[in-house]
């Protein structure tokens, strides 16, 4: 497996995963205390739901600590792939977590409302609240900004999630700071409410992009950027491609493809095909990876799209070079001699 340079860190390299995640832990246990004692001084329900988020970030954070250290972990006989496929399962149970707060929010808001609201010291509450957030913001900005750079979805998604945090946070400053100033104390639970809403969203956000991971979706961007850095560096001997597919384990891409080559070249030639088509997907994802290149020999058919020369099997002379793009890149595994598509073979069949 290669590993791609950055100039800040490698992607792989596991220690400045485990410490921001360690630091995540602590920090949203420390936050955790200051809002809930806020809570405990105010009464109020926005604090409280405020609180009950900062709940679902500890055991987040605890789980995500959990996942960086499982998918630092080399692979072996039971996962030859590594197990780097636990962080997009920490996002999805994260987003679940979050998900499942945002109802006892909405809940404990209507219950509220139906039954008064009663609130008290509002001004030493909006202290606590207003410390917390900004450690909140803090954290998260770090969080994202490593988990950017080494590849982590999981520190990604407990970094937006503070960050998301800290936008409802301050919706409850305004809410307790609305109510000190006007005296309505309904102001309360209404936004409570509408905290609900917004980490109810941001549940199903991170909820979808885990699913994705764990279901090998495919990422039309990133396919993109490789049919790109292939057509960029495309030697006379790359005559086509097809069947470009590619999966996240962690922070390592996976890659394969068939690419169709001069039916004369020799192992040697193959080998250093290989190389650089790998170093070329690679430096286009901008992650460590594998990639495993099946090479389909040439047949008459290409002939008038083949620039190889000279080339002494050619049957037709060389028209046009027909450029790489995603669809012809992706398009599906074809018969060698008449470059129908060939279907996949069911599992019984």
């Amino acid at each position: 497996m290669r590993e791609m340079d950055d100039e800040h860190v490698s992607p792989l390299e596991h220690g400045v995963r485990l410490r921001a995640g360690r630091l995540a832990l602590l920090g949203g246990i420390a936050v955790l205390a200051a809002k809930l004692a806020a809570w405990r001084l105010t009464g109020s329900t926005a604090v409280y739901s405020d609180a009950l988020e900062s709940v679902v970030n500890v055991v987040a954070g605890a789980l995500l600590l959990y996942s960086l250290y499982l998918s630092s972990q080399p692979a072996d006989r039971n996962h030859p792939y590594g197990h780097g496929k636990v962080e997009f399962f920490s996002a999805g149970v994260e987003g679940t977590l979050i998900a499942v707060a945002a109802v006892l929010i909405a809940i404990e808001a209507i219950r509220q409302m139906i039954r008064g609201v009663e609130l008290r010291s509002l001004d030493l509450g909006l202290m606590l609240v207003t410390a917390a957030t900004a450690a909140n913001a803090a954290i998260g900005l770090h969080l994202v900004r490593v988990g950017r750079r080494v590849h982590s979805l999981a520190l990604v998604a407990d970094g937006r999630h503070l960050l998301t945090d800290v936008a409802t946070s301050g919706g409850v400053i305004i809410g307790l700071a609305l109510v000190w100033v006007t005296g309505l104390s309904i102001l309360d639970p209404v936004v409570a409410l509408i905290v609900a809403v917004q980490i109810l969203r941001t549940g199903w956000q991170l909820s979808r992009e885990a699913i994705g991971g764990l279901m090998d979706e495919a990422n039309p961007t990133a396919l993109e950027e490789m049919v790109k850095a292939l057509e960029l560096r495309r030697e006379p001997s790359w005559i086509d491609t097809h069947s470009l597919r590619s999966w996240r384990s962690g922070a390592v891409e996976h890659v394969d493809l068939h690419m169709v080559v001069p039916r004369y070249f020799d192992a040697d030639q193959l080998h250093d095909i290989d190389e650089q088509v790998e170093r070329a997907l690679l430096a286009a994802t901008r992650r460590p990876g594998e990639v495993i290149t099946h090479f389909d020999p040439c047949r008459p058919r290409h002939c008038p799209g083949c620039a190889m020369e000279p080339c002494h099997v050619r049957s037709a002379a060389f028209a046009a070079l027909r450029p790489l793009t995603l669809d012809r890149a992706t398009r599906s595994d074809e018969a060698l001699d008449t470059g129908t598509p060939v279907a996949r073979v069911k599992v019984g069949e």
